[in-house]
């Protein structure tokens, strides 16, 4: 076995992630440590550092104990984005806003009309709403912005928090929304637009550019030697997607967590029409992501689960007792105060319809899970209108599902491949911290695929049911309009 390993460090949406990779492949150690999130009044979600560095410290911890005498290498990072954090003048600490803070949406949905929309996803990829760090600044700190000395996303405050340095790769850049993918910079008139300073950003390199070396305190906290280089890193979807799949056309990624990242991988900027997916530059150069995203799908399992009183995974055994189309029952799964995917409508919320009396607990878990699969499939049918779609690799937790695996390879009519559940987006971070440029797009090996089955004809009429069934939802205005 090698003697030598990176880390990749994942800061999620609920808890931190830190993966050990040898230079073989191997898994060497894991660990984690969750946070709280902040939400005491209607769209708020916010989070403190402070308790983002607890958890990352006794995830790494952990990592370290289980390492022994092998060496590590290099650090890679990842997170959750886009959220807010602000470092002031003043010293003041502020709570990092995260991307499902929702009370920006309604503000920057009556600043933006229809052309200032077309312009901005023209020059950023990104359909622009409410959660995007400039629109976040603007509607929280309009008071007060001179006494914002910076402004970062999540996994950019981990960097500065374990190197000293302030800086961003391209893909979490992106979810600034004031990024221009062809220059590959910050575009001036948008900075001027929503009226930020850009001495306040970070300074942009790549994903795989060592950012700083790990600072005494930060080595101290993790458990780890000081002076380690620490990589800049990338966005956890394109992280997860790279550990995945690599770069390759063709193949669609579906991380499914918190939320679920739907994201193929093109060799050009190719931006969308209607704007239902945004563009981001990938993990390494040249490559660049279409994503979509749903926002509560693995929340809301949980939510689901917890609220039902359903053990862990007794939701797909119970959705295995059902029949497809779970015996008329339909779930339409926006639990996330609004939705993005291929709606990108704040304004979305869940609904259970045709529930009667004759519906069981079973029904419910089938019809949610179905829902969730219809709305992947309408992602990648979006995805498929402009570039080939010929398989699917699925990361997370239900990738462990035989019942899920299967259900989405007849509802999507395409073979799905699970891989094997560990934190994706931290196996991408890790590779993205290896020193030789070769060795950072080797995916992790996928499982024996799911095929369509006999089942997949009968999904059909059932999707095309769904869809017809919320007609307003399937002709949402994209942008959050």
């Amino acid at each position: 076995m090698s003697r030598t390993a990176t880390i990749g460090i994942d800061l999620g949406t609920s808890s931190a992630k830190v993966l050990a990779l040898s230079a073989d492949d191997t898994v060497l150690a894991v660990g984690s440590g969750g946070f709280p999130t902040r939400a005491e009044e209607a769209g708020q979600a916010e989070q403190d550092q402070r308790d983002w560095m607890d958890a990352i410290a006794a995830a790494a911890q952990s990592v370290a104990r289980g390492l022994g005498d092998i060496s590590v290498t290099g650090i890679g990072l990842t997170g959750q984005m886009p959220t807010l954090v602000c470092h002031t003048r003043s010293g003041e600490a502020v709570p990092a806003i995260t991307w499902r803070d929702g009370r920006a949406d309604a503000g920057v949905a009556r600043h933006l009309d229809e052309a200032a929309r077309a312009d901005m996803y023209r020059r950023t990829g990104m359909p622009i709403d409410g959660r995007y760090l400039a629109p976040m600044l603007r509607h929280h700190f309009a008071g007060r912005l001179a006494d914002i000395a910076r402004i970062m996303s999540a996994k950019d405050a981990i960097c500065h928090a374990l190197t000293g340095q302030y800086v961003t790769d391209p893909s979490t850049a992106a979810g600034y929304g004031v990024y221009g993918l062809d220059a590959g910079a910050w575009d001036s008139d948008l900075l001027a637009f929503w009226g930020i300073d850009p001495a306040i950003l970070p300074r942009i390199d790549s994903a795989d550019a060592v950012a700083g070396t790990l600072l005494p305190a930060a080595a101290t906290q993790l458990g780890l030697a000081a002076g380690i280089p620490v990589t800049v890193g990338a966005a956890d979807s394109v992280c997860a997607a790279l550990a995945v799949a690599g770069c390759a056309e063709g193949t669609v990624c579906v991380g499914w967590g918190s939320s679920t990242v739907i994201l193929d991988a093109v060799p050009a900027i190719r931006l969308d029409p209607e704007r239902r997916y945004l563009v981001t530059p990938h993990a390494l150069p040249g490559w660049f992501g279409r994503e979509m995203d749903l926002v509560a799908t693995g929340t809301g399992h949980q939510w689901l689960r917890e609220t039902m009183g359903w053990a862990e995974g007794e939701l797909e055994t119970l959705a295995s007792r059902s029949p497809p189309g779970a015996r008329g029952l339909l779930f339409a799964p926006y639990l996330g105060d609004g939705e993005q995917g291929a709606l990108w409508n704040p304004d979305l919320r869940g609904v259970i319809h045709g529930l009667s009396l004759r519906h069981r607990r079973e029904d419910i878990a089938r019809a949610f899970l179905e829902g969730t699969v219809y709305e992947i499939r309408r992602c990648s049918e979006v995805l498929g209108q402009s570039g080939q779609v010929d398989r699917v690799v699925l990361a997370g937790h239900p990738a462990s599902s035989r019942f899920t695996l299967h259900l989405l390879a007849d509802i999507l009519r395409r073979p799905v491949a699970p891989v094997r559940d560990v934190s994706a987006a931290a196996y991408g971070a890790a590779l993205l911290a290896r020193q030789s440029p070769g060795d950072r797009g080797r995916p992790i090996a996928a499982g024996p695929a799911a095929f369509p089955g006999p089942q997949a004809g009968i999904y059909e009429a059932l999707y095309d049911r769904y869809r017809a069934t919320f007609p307003a939802l399937a002709a949402a205005a994209p942008g959050g309009g």
